[in-house]
């Protein structure tokens, strides 16, 4: 059983999940990550998430980890959507977004005031807007990227 208490990374990914429903914004698998590794580096909030350079930019699996902790455990719903090749046909994997479940009643009133502010800015930012951003500002977690090309 995981704790959530209002210090808890558990309880700051939620919290932007909660806001992202405020706003009626959708917040895909990737730019919670951004999101989140954006935080860490530009907040420096320690949220004890390890990025490394991967397929779409800076990826966290410990991240990926708690989403689904928190889904298993009714906080937050993943709806997934096939994406399917445009030649064959063949599901080649699937869109990702996450959204904090309606039975949450956590307060997150305590949430951090600047750690809201920069939550509400950022995921007003098209994705595709924000990965230049990430891709720019840090290049060195773009090496393994497969979208590169795409997002410059």
């Amino acid at each position: 059983m995981i704790k959530i208490d209002v210090n808890s990374k558990y309880f700051y990914v939620m919290g932007i999940l909660k806001i992202a429903k405020d706003l009626g914004v959708s917040v895909s698998a990737t730019k919670l990550q951004k999101l989140v590794f954006l935080i860490e580096k530009e907040l420096n909030f320690n949220l004890g998430y390890e990025f490394i350079p991967y397929y779409f930019g800076p990826f966290s699996k410990e991240l990926q980890d708690d989403v689904y902790r928190l889904k298993n455990l009714g906080y937050v719903e993943v709806k997934e959507e096939a994406v399917e090749d445009f030649v064959s046909g063949a599901i080649i994997g699937f869109k990702k977004a996450y959204k904090i479940s309606d039975k949450v009643t956590f307060d997150f009133s305590s949430l951090d005031k600047n750690f809201v502010e920069f939550v509400v800015t950022h995921l007003k930012i098209p994705l595709d807007d924000l990965l230049k951003y990430v891709y720019v500002k840090y290049p060195e977690y773009t090496v393994n990227s497969v979208i590169k090309d795409r997002v410059f």
